[in-house]
């Protein structure tokens, strides 16, 4: 079995713009694995923005939704997850919502967490990294 890796926002952003083909390629390939987890956070980030920077329409947007609920895991932002937010704030020094973001990946027990605005190389208590998929190595 596939180790879980969370999904950010930006990641899907990327997937569904074509102003940047190479980081559209490669989220692509990340999104197209079946084993990705996102919070309900994620799938309204990635909606607001869908409708205001890609002028997606509501039918659109439905269909993402619809999409997301039948491929990925979906998790919901709950009082645990804000309360570990609050914690990794004080100790990484995230901001308020990538900080949501990481609790919740951490809360799915996910092994990786695609994001490329975290420090890329992060791990957190020995469980999850932080990868930045557009970094050359």
């Amino acid at each position: 079995m596939q180790d879980s890796v969370f999904v950010d926002s930006n990641i899907f952003l990327y997937a569904f713009s074509d102003l940047d083909l190479h980081k559209q390629k490669i989220a692509g390939e990340i999104v197209s694995q079946g084993n990705c987890v996102i919070s309900s956070q994620v799938l309204n980030e990635v909606s607001n923005n869908l409708l205001k920077k890609l002028s997606f329409n509501n039918s659109e947007i439905s269909r993402f939704i619809e999409s997301a609920y039948s491929r990925y895991w979906v998790s919901s932002v709950c009082k645990d997850a804000f309360l570990k937010a609050c914690e990794l704030r004080e100790k990484y020094m995230f901001s308020y919502y990538d900080s949501l973001i990481v609790a919740s990946a951490s809360l799915e027990g996910c092994q990786l967490l695609y994001s490329e605005d975290m420090q890329h190389g992060l791990v957190l208590n020995n469980q999850m990294t932080i990868v930045n998929p557009f970094i050359k190595t």
